[in-house]
């Protein structure tokens, strides 16, 4: 999911013929995660005990694989330190993710009025909107130290965030539908049409 909602975020920057070009992104995007936890899930299994994986590794099948390596010990907390950075890369960039995409979301609030203008000043260098990102990234530090960084809470707090959003994103597209009188962009048929009308839209 965090794949697909930085192309969303990054969609503006893809080269013609930019259809082509996402439908190839998204089929790289859907292999690469099928791909690479089944194989790191298999070689977990045959290369860690079943008691380890239980006791120590079961939140951290990478951290595991790296100490089961033949080397010496230096090279494989070695190479255990590199699996927590590209993690921390990793999840640098969700984050970078969901604040452009909460960014955006308090921009619109703020022009239909709901925020201060006083959040929508530019910064004088960069252009953005600073005072928004800023007020972003207190609230997600402090979420974290609320929390004491509990992961679990965290993942559970945020599957639930996920659910809502898409529970009020389909409300509203609900109520958008009869809401809405003018002709709609997209149809998919079939299309019943009674008396000239089209009265149900499947």
């Amino acid at each position: 999911m965090s794949g697909f909602e930085t192309l969303a975020q990054v969609y503006r920057e893809i080269a013609y013929p930019k259809m082509k070009n996402l439908r190839i992104t998204a089929n790289i995007v859907c292999w690469y995660a099928v791909i690479c936890t089944g194989v790191i899930t298999v070689f977990a299994g045959i290369i860690i005990s079943p008691a380890d994986i239980r006791n120590l590794y079961v939140d951290n099948l990478l951290g595991g694989l790296a100490m089961r390596l033949a080397g010496p010990e230096l090279l494989k907390l070695l190479f255990h330190a590199f699996v927590v950075i590209v993690g921390v890369l990793i999840l640098s960039g969700a984050v970078n993710t969901s604040m452009i995409g909460a960014n955006g979301v308090l921009n619109r609030v703020a022009e239909d009025g709901v925020l201060l203008d006083w959040f929508r000043k530019p910064h004088k260098r960069f252009g953005t909107t600073y005072r928004i990102v800023n007020l972003i990234a207190i609230l997600q530090i402090a979420t974290i130290v609320a929390s004491r960084g509990n992961v679990y809470l965290l993942g559970e707090a945020y599957a639930f965030g996920v659910i809502w959003s898409f529970t009020f994103n389909s409300l509203s597209m609900l109520i958008l539908r009869f809401k809405y009188k003018g002709e709609r962009g997209w149809k998919v048929p079939p299309n019943i049409t009674i008396a000239g009308r089209e009265r149900v839209s499947v």
